[in-house]
């Protein structure tokens, strides 16, 4: 499959690489269908890396070498053992924060985006937006209605970032 992969600063490859294998259990390989650039796509892109591990993650074992898009939607190809949120066909947006789901402080109250072994799918995954096939968690997929396009699919994620930075800040 292509993909747009991340090298170093302003080394952005498109490739062929091997499409994800089937899913695992709990896991949902996505045919991508819209990707939208972040301005932190644009921030590794000019002086990366920056989110992207130069190490293994410790969390996903991601580093290097890395396919970008982390805000993106697509349609439901395959599901592992036990999705069962989605089925193939589904039309899906993409949230990309990747963290234990427990034993860790942050993860057993609930407040997954503050684990210091937070990973983001796109940067610090072994899948991104920018290819065209992604492998992810089942916690990691929305479905959405036929009513939204594909465009707005994927900005589902940076939307729902904003309406909570509102709430957040009472406004």
């Amino acid at each position: 499959m292509k993909a747009l992969r991340f090298h170093a600063a302003k080394d952005l490859r498109v490739e062929e690489i091997a499409k994800p294998g089937e899913p695992g259990p709990g896991q949902v390989l996505v045919r991508n269908r819209f990707v939208g650039i972040c301005g932190t796509d644009l921030h590794e892109y000019s002086y990366g890396p920056i989110f992207i591990p130069k190490e293994p993650h410790p969390f996903t074992g991601a580093y290097g070498t890395q396919v970008l898009g982390h805000e993106f939607g697509g349609v439901v190809e395959a599901v592992g053992a036990g999705v069962t949120s989605v089925k193939p066909g589904d039309r899906v947006s993409i949230q990309p924060l990747l963290m234990p789901r427990s034993g860790d402080y942050f993860a057993d109250r609930g407040l997954f985006h503050l684990s210091p072994e937070l990973a983001l799918v796109g940067l610090s995954w072994h899948s991104g937006g920018m290819a065209d096939y992604a492998l992810v968690n089942e916690y990691n997929v929305a479905p959405v209605p036929d009513t939204l396009s594909d465009e707005e699919a994927a900005l589902v994620e940076p939307a729902a970032v904003a309406v909570y930075a509102c709430d957040r800040g009472g406004v």
